[in-house]
């Protein structure tokens, strides 16, 4: 096998387990006015949603990398389907309550199997009947013409 040869391991395993653990939001308190008197702080939301890219940053090696491991090692795939169950329950129960923005929610969900579809359900109905009539247009005649 041509190039650097892999680095597979069970550390890698432990590491990417730390990584999935680590990926929870948490609210931190920014400060939203300032002033001599007074300092006013409001909570915000500090997003950690798992993604492929965080956990080949996180274990130091490239994203390829990543999907090269999930279909050679079982034990690696079933980490990166946890990954993604993981990003698609907080992208699905954020987006709702309002947390994520939805628009963005919406978006990363397409990578799960989600769509945004509306299914139209057209029907005519008519009842009675319908009258068609057929004129047949004027026919010139030509031999009528005056003669001088």
């Amino acid at each position: 096998m041509a190039g650097r040869p892999t680095d597979y391991s069970d550390d890698i395993i432990v590491k990417a387990n730390e990584y999935l653990n680590s990926c929870k939001d948490d609210l931190e308190n920014v400060v939203s006015q300032e002033s001599d008197k007074y300092t006013m702080y409001k909570q915000v939301l500090k997003v950690k949603l798992p993604s492929i890219e965080g956990l080949a940053l996180y274990i130091g090696i490239h994203r390829s990398t990543v999907y090269d491991w999930q279909k050679k090692y079982i034990e690696f795939s079933d980490i990166i389907e946890r990954l993604l169950q993981q990003q698609a329950e907080a992208l699905v129960n954020n987006g709702l309550s309002g947390n994520y923005n939805p628009t963005i929610a919406k978006v990363l969900l397409t990578k799960h199997g989600y769509t945004d579809k509306q299914e139209i359900d057209q029907k005519t109905e008519h009842s009675g009947s319908i009258d068609i009539t057929w004129q047949e247009p004027p026919i010139s005649n030509t031999s009528d013409k005056s003669s001088s």
